[in-house]
């Protein structure tokens, strides 16, 4: 049992680093793109974009810590990332009809 608890620890991390390089990535490229083309509407949608999707990973990180470590702040901190990521999505597609 404890292999199990190990294991969904270290994918519960992984994923935790592959949102976190996801949404860098992002602002990074989204900056460059700001240094070659100048400020414009596709840079806030880019970082969006890629927020939205590093969120994903996190939301995925935070279902598995609620699995490893079921207590209410976990459930809060759950919730919440949720909500984050709806919002980002709510942006993004505003940003979508506005363009």
């Amino acid at each position: 049992m404890d292999f199990y608890y190990a294991g969904l620890d270290v994918l519960r991390t992984s994923l935790l680093l592959v949102g976190s390089l996801v949404i860098f990535v992002g602002i990074a490229r989204a900056a460059l793109g700001a240094l070659r083309r100048g400020p414009g509407p596709h840079i806030p949608r880019r970082i969006v974009e890629h927020m939205a999707l590093g969120l994903e990973f996190f939301v995925g990180a935070s279902i598995l810590n609620l699995i490893l470590n079921p207590t209410w702040a976990v459930v809060a901190a759950t919730a919440v990332i949720i909500l984050t990521r709806k919002l980002i999505t709510l942006s993004l597609n505003r940003l979508a009809r506005e363009s």
